[in-house]
């Protein structure tokens, strides 16, 4: 039986990235592990597959299935697996919601749809030829970067501050006005992050504004206007101000905010050097929007490279002594660990309370357990202020105490005035009624605030001691 449906809830979305954006391929470059997706003029774009999937996923964590079978259709086969033909009394339905491809907005603030000649050559378009590589390293129980299980690889990803539009639409009548609205709320919570690299600090957008429509196909004026609308995505024509929706406004999530300052120096190496030093700071450029003065119409421009503090580097701090606090309340102690069992057997994804916050992969070889993907979301942070200072090291010869030949290296390390923030969101579930695991994770961060868990490099050489406070909730901790 075929449903009629007398509505048509449409929106022109306009997002702009929070974090950066790594919306990856599959597919390996030259110089890189991940590439990100492009369109046809080779500008980045986000599927609109990857959009309704994770729109998709995010409803099916706070409401019943039956509300997303009703949204995103779904079917029943019982012989689905024998390979048979889809039978008369087979449930199915397809789906109600349109999602486009999200367009990236151009330097002259309108959307690139459809073929266009890009000047690559451009100011601004040439930074698109070639996008900033994040470098990542898997660490060990022992602190130490995992090169047996290849853990050091790169990616792509899209500049902080791109925006881009797209459209969704939903088929409906005028019972669907709720729905309509809960997809927005979700569209606009801390928990709809996209792409790769969610748990990494990577995918969080931001609603910018947002053109909402509903046709009335009963109306004849509305029909009209409907059959008559364009399908080329434009920038919305709206003013209206879209507030972020924190995620305790949906379903409910702790939130972390430490307020740090350094103590000394600290330095989130880049792994290379410059004409000055061996070794130098991560730095990365973001995207900044500036009104015209003419046509008052937002254009992008490119900030100078900023200091940044890459979340991958906070998570696998914070890791490490949650496991470690967590393994004290066992207790399980490195020194009198039981037969057979190594430091390695309590650490990562076996230790329960990293398991539970940080996620775990998939065994595929025994098969018997599932994968279960993070559950805390870490957010980079870019500090504009910084001074930078230069250290000289030599290494010395333990036998003659004097130093050893071609040792001479340095490196620039940074320091700042400015009150640094770190927002740390934890999804309830996490925690799944132990207070064992809240316990370890709260007693990380103190530990972040009071300079014993020191972050960055070179922590053993002074670098990276913080003190400051952690809020829970809002509250001080």
């Amino acid at each position: 039986m075929t449903e009629s449906f007398s509505h048509r809830y449409c929106a022109a979305i306009l997002v702009q990235a929070a974090a950066p954006l790594k919306i990856g391929t599959g597919e390996v470059g030259l110089t890189v592990d991940e590439l990100v997706a492009t369109d046809a003029n080779g500008l980045p774009m986000i599927p609109g597959t990857a959009l309704c999937g994770v729109l998709r996923h995010s409803l099916a964590r706070t409401s019943k299935g039956e509300r997303i079978n009703d949204l995103f259709g779904f079917q029943e086969n019982d012989d689905e697996k024998t390979g048979s033909k889809i039978q008369e009394n087979d449930k199915r339905f397809g789906s109600r919601i349109i999602v486009t491809d999200a367009r990236m907005v151009g330097e002259e603030g309108q959307v690139i749809d459809g073929l266009h000649v890009i000047e690559f050559s451009s100011v601004f378009y040439s930074k698109f030829k070639n996008l900033t590589v994040r470098d990542h390293c898997r660490i060990n129980e022992r602190g130490v970067a995992d090169s047996d299980n290849r853990g050091k690889f790169d990616s792509q990803v899209v500049y902080k501050g791109a925006r881009f539009v797209f459209e969704i639409e939903l088929i409906g009548d005028e019972k669907d006005k709720e729905k309509w609205q809960i997809l927005f709320e979700h569209l606009n919570s801390r928990f709809f992050q996209i792409g790769g690299g969610t748990r990494k600090g990577f995918g969080e957008l931001q609603l910018i504004k947002v053109a909402e429509t509903v046709y009335n196909l009963s109306s004849v004026d509305d029909r009209d206007a409907y059959l008559n609308k364009s399908s080329r995505l434009t920038v919305p024509n709206t003013n209206d101000a879209i507030r972020k929706i924190d995620s305790t406004e949906i379903e409910g999530g702790t939130f972390y905010k430490l307020s740090l300052k350094p103590d000394d120096y600290f330095i989130f190496s880049s792994g290379y050097g410059d004409k000055e030093v061996d070794d130098v700071a991560k730095k990365e450029i973001v995207i900044d929007w500036v009104s015209h003065k003419d046509t008052l119409v937002e254009r992008p421009r490119f900030s100078k490279e900023k200091c940044l503090i890459p979340a991958t580097s906070l998570k696998g701090a914070i890791s490490h002594r949650t496991a470690f606090y967590f393994n004290k309340l066992l207790p399980i102690y490195a020194d009198q660990l039981p037969a057979g069992k190594c430091a390695g057997d309590y650490s990562g994804e076996n230790n329960l309370a990293v398991k539970a916050l940080f996620g775990c992969a998939k065994n595929s070889r025994e098969g018997s357990e599932s994968g279960q993907r993070g559950r805390i979301l870490i957010s980079d942070v870019y500090i504009e202020d910084i001074k930078e200072k230069i250290f000289n090291h030599v290494a010395i010869d333990r036998f003659t105490g004097g130093a050893i030949d071609g040792a001479l290296f340095d490196e620039k390390v940074t320091n700042t005035s400015s009150n640094i923030t770190l927002m740390i969101i934890v999804e309830n579930e996490a925690f799944n009624g132990d207070d064992k695991i809240q316990q370890t994770l709260e007693a990380a961060l103190k530990d972040i605030t009071t300079g014993m868990l020191p972050l960055g490099g070179k922590t053993m050489r002074g670098h990276g001691c913080f003190r400051g406070t952690v809020t829970k909730n809002g509250e001080v901790i």
